[in-house]
C-alpha cells in the first residue's frame, strides 16, 4: 500500500510493507523518491505518515546517498531491459530466498525476493546474475557468426561485469565481453563482438581499425550510439 508525502517541497511515495516476521518498525530509502516503512502486520496504515514526519530530518539528509528512481523501479514493478525490449516484472515474495532471483518466461520477468531483507542493490545484483547466466548462450553464437565472416579468431572468450567498457581484447587475443550488453538489441551486441574481433588484427583505434569495422558493419557509428543509452 502506498501514499504520497511532501517534506520541505520534496514529494515521496510512501510505501507500507507488512510481514508476520517483522517485529519492529523500520524505515529505508531505496531511491530518492520512495520511503519504505516496514511494520508488524497489525500496524495501522494511516499512521505511517507520522513515522515519516518523525524521521523527516534523517530522510532529507539521506536522499543524496541513494540512487534516483529509474527504469529499475523494483518496488512498484517497472520494466526490465532484455535484448532491446523492455518487459514487465512479476514481483514474488519468497521468504526462503537469500538473494534476489530473476527468471524470464513468456515475455515476463518473475522476480523472487525476501521482503524482510532485500534492498535496491540486491535487485541490481540479481539482474546482473541473470545477464551473466544468459550471456554465454546468447553471445557465443554471435561470435561463431562473426569469426566466420571475418576469419579473426580469439584465443579465449569470457564474460564479466565492467562499469566503463563493453569489451576488451588483450595482446594475446583473449576477448572479454561485459554481460550488461544483454540490455541491448542484437545489432548492438554484434557491434561489440565485431569491434573486439577487429582488435585481433588492429590492436589500437587507428584509421585501419575503423576502416576494418566499417567494412563489416558500415552503419557501426549509428549502432555505437545505442550503447550510450545504458541503463545501469
Amino acid at each position: 500500500m502506498s501514499q504520497q508525502i511532501t517534506l520541505d517541497s520534496h514529494t515521496f511515495e510512501l510505501v507500507h510493507r507488512t510481514n508476520k516476521k517483522i517485529k519492529r518498525i523500520s524505515l529505508a530509502l531505496e531511491n530518492k523518491n520512495e520511503i519504505i516503512i516496514k511494520t508488524p502486520l497489525k500496524f495501522p496504515s494511516h499512521k505511517i505518515k507520522e513515522i515519516a514526519y518523525e524521521y523527516k530530518d534523517w530522510i532529507l539528509r539521506s536522499i543524496n546517498k541513494v540512487p534516483s528512481k529509474n527504469s529499475f523501479d523494483f518496488v512498484s514493478g517497472g520494466l526490465i531491459p532484455f535484448l532491446g525490449e523492455k518487459y514487465p516484472m512479476n514481483l514474488k515474495i519468497n521468504e526462503e530466498m537469500k538473494n534476489v532471483r530473476f527468471t524470464f518466461n513468456n515475455d515476463i520477468f518473475t522476480v523472487e525476493y525476501n521482503d524482510t531483507c532485500s534492498k535496491y542493490d540486491d535487485f541490481i545484483e540479481g539482474l546482473k546474475l541473470f545477464y551473466k547466466f544468459n550471456a554465454q548462450k546468447i553471445i557465443d553464437p554471435l561470435f561463431d557468426e562473426w569469426t566466420y565472416k571475418t576469419q579473426l579468431f580469439p584465443d579465449k572468450i569470457g564474460y564479466r561485469y565492467a562499469k566503463g567498457r563493453w569489451g576488451s581484447c588483450s595482446g594475446v587475443n583473449n576477448i572479454s565481453i561485459n554481460y550488461k550488453l544483454l540490455q541491448f538489441e542484437k545489432k548492438a551486441i554484434e557491434y561489440v563482438v565485431l569491434h573486439e574481433l577487429c582488435h585481433i588484427q588492429e590492436k589500437n583505434h587507428s584509421k585501419k581499425f575503423w576502416d576494418l569495422v566499417a567494412f563489416y558493419m558500415p552503419d557501426y557509428k549509428k549502432v555505437e550510439m545505442t550503447l550510450k543509452s545504458k541503463l545501469f
